[in-house]
């Protein structure tokens, strides 16, 4: 009896550092809310993770274009890339913010249009 408790002992002492210090598991998937406000207001959802790193979203319209491109990094930031354009003006920007749950963020110009993100 001495035996099997000395070895469940040193079974537990040798197996829970390694417990302790296992990474938290990967986040499968993130949705990311776009909600682009210039002369109209337009909302896009997007989902980017492990299997497909990278989200687009690409729209033409009669009188404007938008292009969205999101992208998950090795370092946990979701990087965006974002254009409108009109017959009268255009506008591009990359940013790149947490790509963590509860992430909000404004982008683009005081003037100009802007880009609200949420991570999801």
């Amino acid at each position: 009896m001495k035996m099997l408790a000395a070895s469940t002992a040193t079974l537990l002492l040798l197996c829970a550092p390694a417990l302790a210090d296992s990474p938290p598991p990967p986040r499968e998937w993130l949705k990311i809310r776009f909600a682009l406000r210039d002369a109209g207001s337009q909302t896009f959802d997007v989902v980017v993770g492990t299997v497909s790193p990278c989200a687009t979203v690409s729209q033409k319209l009669a009188g404007r274009e938008i292009e969205l491109m999101a992208c998950v990094g090795g370092d946990n930031r979701l990087d965006i890339t974002w254009s409108t354009r009109s017959s009268s003006s255009e506008y591009r920007s990359q940013s790149s913010i947490p790509a963590i749950r509860g992430t909000t963020a404004e982008l683009g110009s005081s003037t100009g249009p802007r880009l609200e993100v949420a991570v999801q």
